[in-house]
């Protein structure tokens, strides 16, 4: 859970709301799959640009031009 805290004058606020790259939600759940520092997904959003298999956490994701993709169409 985030607390608010006030920041120092001079220092940039960090974000503390999580936006779902996949829906453009906000994140409640508990877990956020975080496939680079700027693209945060829900588990059940994270998909295959090409196929649209899910890619939580028992696969393997790979980002090209800001799309995810599984491994068989990433290397294609």
């Amino acid at each position: 859970m985030y607390e608010h805290c006030p920041v120092p004058a001079g220092l940039p606020e960090k974000r503390l709301v999580s936006l779902c790259v996949g829906c453009g939600n906000q994140i409640h759940d508990q877990y956020i799959l975080r496939v680079s520092p700027d693209l945060e997904w829900h588990a059940a959003c994270l998909k295959c640009a090409e196929c649209s298999q899910y890619l939580d956490e028992s696969c393997t994701c790979f980002v090209r031009d800001g799309k995810t993709y599984c491994k068989r169409d990433y290397i294609r």
